[in-house]
C-alpha cells in the first residue's frame, strides 16, 4: 500500500499547494490525501471560481458549490481574495441576487482582493460599499446605479476596470470620490451612455495616486488632473487642460489615428522628471496634415535626465526620422531607443530604416540604437 505523503507535510505546506487550483479542483481531488478536505475547505484563503467547465447538468452543483465554500467559513477564517468568472459561455448562469449573496457573504468574511468577470445582464452596486477591499478588478459588467449611500472603499489601492458599462458619466467621479487612497489604476474599453446629467458634487483629486493606465475617460468628464501625482501614465488621448506631471517617469501615449507633435511636445514640457517615454504610433499610415512638425520645439524633460526611448509601429516616416533625429541630438543622458517595425513589414525594409537611422549623431556616448523586427500577435516587449 502506497503512503499518504501529503497527509505528513505541514497545513502551511498544503494550503500553499492547494491555492495554485482553481478552488473546484481542490474538492474534487481529495482522494489525494485524507487531510485535503478540511484544509482546502477552512483554511484557503484564496477562492477562484470559474463556470467554464461547468456543463448544463452540472450547473446547479457550481451555484452549490460556490455557496457552501463561502459559507462554511466563518469570520475567524478569512477570505483574502475571491475570484469569479462567470462570462455567459454557459448556458446556465447565476442569478444577479445569487452573486450579491456571494460577494457580500465574502466580503463579511473579510475579503480583501476582489476579482469579478461576469455577464453585462448584472448590476453590482454592493462592490462599492466593501470596506476591507484593497484590490477590485472588475470586467464585463454593468454600473446603472450607485450605493444609496456615498461609494465608501477607504483601503482600495488598486481599481481595474474592464470592459464596464456605466449607465451615468458621473459615476466614474463617484467611485473616485470614494477611494482616498488609491494608488494604482486602470481602465480599458470603459462604455458610458450619453448623460446630460450633470455632477454637483465636488471632485476631490487622487492624491495618492501613483501608477493609471486610462483610455477614453475623457467622455466621463474626469479631469487630467485627477492623474497629476502618478509616476507611471499609460493613455491615449490628452485633453482638457493639461497639467504639470511632478513626479510622472514613465510615459506610454498610443496615437490611434494621428500624431499632434505640437500637442505632445506641449504635454512633455509639464513631464520635468521624465525618464523613459513610449509612443504607439498609428497602425495605418496617417494622412500629412495630421503629422505637423514643429523643429524649433524640444521639450526639456528630454535633454537631461531622459533615459529610455521606445516607438511602437515605426515606418521611417519623416515625422518619425525628424523625432528621433532630435532625440539623438539633443538627448544626452540617453541609454537607449528602441524601434519596433509595425507587423507585416518586410525585413528589407527594417534594414533600410536601420541604415539611415546609423548616420544620425548621438551626443549620448552611452546610447544604444535597437531595432526589432515585430511579428503578428507580438509586442515591442
Amino acid at each position: 500500500m502506497i503512503d499518504d505523503r501529503i497527509s505528513a507535510l505541514p497545513d502551511e505546506v498544503i494550503c500553499h499547494i492547494i491555492s495554485f487550483l482553481p478552488t473546484e479542483d481542490v474538492f474534487t481531488t481529495n482522494v489525494l490525501s485524507k487531510r485535503w478536505r478540511p484544509l482546502g475547505g477552512l483554511l484557503l484563503h484564496n477562492l477562484d471560481f470559474d463556470d467554464r467547465r461547468w456543463s448544463r447538468e452540472l450547473y446547479p452543483r457550481f451555484i452549490n458549490l460556490v455557496y457552501q465554500t463561502i459559507y462554511a467559513r466563518s469570520v475567524h477564517k478569512p477570505i483574502k481574495r475571491f475570484r469569479l468568472r462567470c462570462d455567459g459561455n454557459s448556458i446556465y448562469e447565476p442569478l444577479e441576487s445569487d452573486v450579491v449573496t456571494w460577494l457580500t457573504a465574502a466580503a463579511e468574511r473579510g475579503m480583501e482582493h476582489l476579482d469579478v468577470h461576469i455577464s453585462y445582464r448584472h448590476n453590482f452596486t454592493c462592490v462599492f460599499s466593501f470596506k476591507n477591499i484593497a484590490v477590485l478588478k472588475l470586467k464585463v459588467i454593468r454600473i446603472t446605479a450607485m450605493p444609496n449611500s456615498s461609494v465608501d472603499l477607504p483601503l482600495l489601492k488598486t481599481l481595474h476596470l474592464n470592459g464596464v458599462y456605466f449607465s451615468q458619466h458621473w459615476f466614474l467621479l463617484e467611485i473616485f470620490n470614494g477611494c482616498p487612497i488609491l494608488e494604482d489604476f486602470e481602465a480599458k474599453n470603459i462604455f458610458v451612455r450619453h448623460s446630460t446629467n450633470e455632477y454637483d458634487t465636488e471632485f476631490k483629486s487622487l492624491t495618492k495616486l501613483v501608477k493609471a493606465n486610462i483610455s477614453n475617460l475623457s467622455v466621463f468628464n474626469v479631469p487630467l488632473e485627477a492623474f497629476s501625482n502618478v509616476e507611471f501614465l499609460r493613455l491615449e488621448e490628452f485633453y482638457g487642460c493639461v497639467p504639470v506631471f511632478a513626479n510622472l517617469t514613465h510615459l506610454e501615449v498610443i496615437c490611434r489615428r494621428n500624431v499632434n507633435w505640437c500637442s505632445l511636445y506641449d504635454v512633455l514640457e509639464k513631464c520635468p522628471k521624465l525618464q523613459n517615454l513610449v509612443l504607439n504610433m498609428p497602425q495605418l499610415v496617417t494622412s500629412v496634415s495630421c503629422l505637423l512638425w514643429y523643429p524649433n520645439i524640444f521639450p526639456k524633460c528630454l535633454s537631461s535626465q531622459f533615459k529610455e526611448c521606445t516607438i511602437e509601429n515605426y515606418r521611417g516616416q519623416q515625422h518619425e526620422l525628424q523625432f528621433v533625429h532630435q532625440l539623438m541630438l539633443n538627448s544626452t543622458s540617453l541609454h537607449r531607443i528602441t524601434i519596433c517595425s509595425p507587423p507585416f513589414m518586410i525585413p528589407q525594409e527594417m534594414l533600410e530604416m536601420q541604415k539611415e537611422l546609423s548616420f544620425f549623431p548621438i551626443s549620448s556616448a552611452t546610447c544604444e540604437l535597437r531595432l526589432k523586427f515585430v511579428r503578428v500577435a507580438e509586442n515591442c516587449f
